[in-house]
């Protein structure tokens, strides 16, 4: 049973740092959403092409609709994916540029923005929301890899906010086994789905369905794997 709720929702993740696990997350929110009943497509206009190379390795029962794209072709891509009756798009996009983001944020309904909390992550965390500022497109921080049992995570978030920031209420914390997922073409809930980096995972999830209109219900209790 697949979920369309009143029309395609446009979730674009964006980051002026590379390294901060965007695509990673991208594509753990692709598999999310799937089990939840949502179609998902994935438009990649990062150059480097991770997400779509992550959806070509896996199984030809798993892929999701998926391609490699520039900025100037996703208006007519996101009125193809509409059309065929898509509940949710998921954009990755590039880092280290300063015009893509608005362009993308415009075409969003909600841009995700991870940030691991750390100086350097931080100040081009403070880059990308400047350059989303002209936007009326809503938009919030994860902190992502965020080390396990030190206050930084608190910090960021504190100063963050007292910028006037919007963050996520949890972190996604640093999981190998988020990596070894990607490796092999899989998400971490098809690879460890009962782990503590899979329920941070669908938590981050459903912290994104209250901003965009995504099921939060699985169709079947036992559903874990990605819709075809």
């Amino acid at each position: 049973m697949l979920y369309r709720g009143d029309g395609m929702e446009t979730l674009a993740l964006i980051s002026q740092k590379g390294g901060c696990g965007k695509s990673t997350l991208a594509v753990h929110m692709a598999v999310c959403a799937a089990m939840y009943g949502q179609r998902v497509a994935i438009i990649d206009v990062d150059p480097q092409g991770s997400a779509f190379a992550w959806n070509e390795i896996r199984e030809p029962g798993r892929k999701f609709d998926a391609i490699h794209a520039t900025v100037t072709e996703l208006p007519g891509l996101l009125r193809k994916a509409e059309a065929a009756g898509t509940g949710l798009t998921i954009i990755d996009t590039a880092p280290h540029t300063n015009k893509d983001p608005p362009a993308v944020a415009q075409l969003a309904d909600f841009v995700l923005i991870p940030a691991r909390p750390a100086f350097f992550d931080l100040k081009a965390m403070a880059a990308t929301v400047i350059a989303l500022h002209m936007t009326k497109t809503p938009r919030a921080v994860v902190l992502n890899a965020a080390p396990h049992g030190y206050r930084l995570v608190d910090e960021a978030r504190a100063n963050l906010q007292k910028a006037g920031v919007t963050v996520l209420p949890e972190p996604i914390h640093q999981y190998a086994a988020l990596g070894h997922a990607v490796t092999g073409g899989l998400s971490i809930h098809e690879f460890a789905p009962d782990s503590p980096a899979a329920a941070e995972i669908e938590g981050l999830y459903k912290a994104l369905a209250g901003y965009l209109d995504l099921r939060t219900t699985l169709p079947k209790p036992a559903a874990r794997r990605a819709a075809s």
